[in-house]
């Protein structure tokens, strides 16, 4: 269950923007943008385990194979150009690609950006 759960794209992205936004929330409330930082520091936890989603998934990324109709073996449109199924592995290397080259990174940059400097909004609305 804990393994679906941290390899699911949407969940992991889904629960980062949460906390930035329980974050802006709670420095709101609490008059002190330090809890922002906070919480960026777990958006930051957040793109880390999205980096590490093909070991936690239990996989590696697949090489990229030219084939000899023309096609890639670890792109689901060359499956799909040949009119065959697309493997299950070639999804899940998909999605791993996706999370390591795009999320991951993203994720550890805004939450880095956050971390470091959310609480110079104290100073920019007077608290």
């Amino acid at each position: 269950m804990m393994r679906r759960l941290l390899t699911n794209n949407w969940f992991i992205v889904s629960a980062s923007a949460g906390c930035l936004v329980a974050g802006a929330v709670v420095s709101i409330l609490a008059e002190n943008f330090q809890w922002l930082s906070r919480f960026g520091a777990l958006v930051i936890c957040a793109g880390v385990i999205a980096l590490a989603r093909p070991g936690i998934a239990g996989s590696s990324l697949l090489p990229e194979i030219i084939l000899s109709e023309g096609g890639r073996s670890n792109n689901p449109d060359s499956y799909i150009a040949a009119g065959k199924p697309v493997p299950p592995v070639v999804l899940e290397d998909r999605k791993s690609q996706i999370t390591v080259s795009i999320i991951g990174p993203w994720l550890c940059l805004v939450g880095t950006a956050t971390n470091g400097f959310a609480d110079l909004i104290n100073k920019l609305v007077g608290w």
